[in-house]
């Protein structure tokens, strides 16, 4: 259900950008999603397929760029990519990102938290 509120709420900002501009059919959108959002870009895709049918978006190509986990240690100062265990189970109960070189907690998470809408291609 995640992946379905995430979604539509895509699709009210793109839906109510492309009004906004006056735009006849909305050609193709760009969306970027952090691994640490736990969301599946597949479903992401799906959902919005589902959500555009009979809207000025019905025919738009929806193109998902994974954006990776980039995170600073407070304590040793490493910076770098967290890799993220592609399992719900380790999501929901495991997940303690650590740092890999000195193994603390305190993590500062730098990228891999956001879900944006980079641009909206429209016809007006």
């Amino acid at each position: 259900m995640h992946d379905l509120s995430i979604s539509q709420a895509i699709a009210r900002t793109v839906l109510k950008e492309a009004r906004d501009q006056k735009a006849k059919e909305i050609l193709s959108i760009e969306i970027e999603i952090g691994e640490l959002t736990f969301l599946n870009p597949e479903q992401v895709r799906f959902w919005l397929k589902e959500i555009f049918k009979e809207s000025m978006a019905e025919k738009a190509e929806v193109h998902i760029k994974k954006v990776y986990p980039q995170i600073k240690c407070q304590d040793c100062h490493w910076r770098g990519r967290m890799n993220i265990k592609d399992d719900p189970l380790y999501h929901t109960y495991f997940f303690i990102p650590k740092c890999p070189k000195c193994g603390s907690s305190s993590l500062k998470i730098e990228k891999g938290r956001e879900c944006k809408v980079r641009k909206i291609r429209v016809r007006l």
